[in-house]
C-alpha cells in the first residue's frame, strides 16, 4: 500500500513509519526544512521518500507530483502538530499555522488529486470533564478547529476520515520529557521532584498499541470500510491515579523515588478524570499494560 505521512519525525510518527515500512508499505513523508531527518533510524532514512514543505514547494505541488508519478497514496496519516500545553502570546501564530493551516492545505491538495482516505490525530484534551467538546488549552482548541474543517471536506468533497484522539503515550526511546521520562530522570539522578498532590487519573498507552490503532484505521479506509469513519479514543482502558503510576514505576525500576507530593499545585484546568465517553475503534484494544510497558520503556 502507498501511504503519505506528516509528522514522521515525531515520536508517534516515527514509530508508525517504522511499522509501515516493516510491513512492506511504500511510505512518503512531508517534512519541514527544520525537521530532523538525520535523527531518524537508518531504516526510515533509507526506505521513506521525503518531501520538504517550504516557501518554494507547496503542499499542492508535493501531492500533485506524487500523483503525476503514479504514486497516488491510498491513505494519508496526519500526525504533524505543534503541541504546546500552556501557550504564550508568541505561540499563537505557529499553533494556527501548524495545527490548522497546514492540515487544511493538505486536505485541499488531497481532494484536488482524488485522494480521500485520511487518518487524523486528535487529543483527549478536546474533551475536558468528558464533554463532547471542551478544550483544556489552546492547543486542543486548534485541533477541534481543524476537525470542523475536516467536516467541510467530508461533506463537500467526499473525504473519508477516521480521527484518533490520543490519551497519554509512552515507549522506548521517548525523549519528549513526559511523566515517565521525569521519573526515569530522578531515578537515575536521585534528585527530588516536586509534583502535584497526585490524585489525577492517568491514562497512558504504550506506543505499540497506539501504532496498531493507526494501522487498523488505515486498513479500514483502504478496504472501503467507510462505515468506520468517525472519532475514536485510543485509551489504556484502565486510568489510574498518578501516585499509583509512580508506585508501579518504583516497583519495576527497583528504586524508591524522591517525590515531594503537593510540592506544586494542580495546573489550571487539570484533567482529574480523563475522557470516558469515547468510542473504541472496532477490532482494536490495548495489549500492553502499564507494568509491562514500563519494563519495555526501561529496557528490562
Amino acid at each position: 500500500m502507498k501511504v503519505l505521512m506528516t509528522g514522521i519525525t515525531g515520536f508517534i510518527g516515527g514509530n508508525l513509519g517504522e511499522r509501515l515500512v516493516n510491513d512492506g508499505d511504500e511510505v512518503f513523508a512531508i517534512v519541514r526544512p527544520t525537521s530532523k531527518i538525520d535523527a531518524l533510524s537508518e531504516n526510515l532514512r533509507r526506505n521513506v521518500k521525503f518531501f520538504v514543505y517550504d516557501e518554494n514547494n507547496t503542499i499542492l505541488d508535493i501531492v500533485t507530483d506524487l500523483c503525476v508519478e503514479n504514486n497516488r497514496p491510498e491513505v494519508v496519516y496526519h500526525l504533524a502538530s505543534d503541541v504546546i500545553m500552556a501557550h504564550q502570546f508568541d505561540d499563537i501564530k505557529d499553533l494556527i499555522q501548524s495545527n490548522i493551516t497546514f492540515g487544511t492545505e493538505l486536505l485541499d491538495a488531497m481532494t484536488a488529486n482524488n485522494i480521500f482516505n485520511f487518518v487524523n490525530t486528535g487529543t483527549m484534551a478536546q474533551h475536558f470533564e468528558d464533554a463532547e467538546y471542551s478544550p483544556v488549552n489552546l492547543y486542543a482548541a486548534t485541533k477541534e478547529c481543524f476537525e470542523s474543517i475536516i467536516q467541510f471536506y467530508a461533506e463537500a468533497k467526499g473525504l473519508r476520515c477516521i480521527a484518533l484522539h490520543l490519551f497519554d503515550t509512552y515507549g522506548a526511546d521517548d525523549k519528549r520529557g513526559k511523566i515517565l521520562g521525569l521519573l526515569k530522570k530522578i531515578a537515575d539522578s536521585g534528585e527530588t521532584l516536586k509534583m502535584s498532590p497526585g490524585g489525577q487519573l492517568m491514562d497512558i498507552v504504550y506506543i505499540d498499541d497506539v501504532v496498531e490503532a493507526f494501522i487498523l484505521a488505515g486498513k479500514y479506509l483502504a478496504s472501503n470500510s467507510y462505515d468506520y469513519c468517525g472519532t475514536y479514543g485510543v485509551s489504556s482502558m484502565n486510568p489510574i491515579p498518578l501516585r499509583e503510576v509512580v508506585k508501579i514505576f518504583e516497583e519495576v525500576a527497583g528504586k524508591k523515588l524522591s517525590i515531594e507530593w503537593g510540592g506544586r499545585p494542580y495546573r489550571p484546568r487539570e484533567i482529574m478524570v480523563p475522557w470516558k465517553s469515547f468510542k473504541t475503534l472496532p477490532g482494536w484494544s490495548p495489549k500492553i499494560n502499564l507494568r509491562e510497558g514500563i519494563k519495555k520503556y526501561l529496557g528490562k
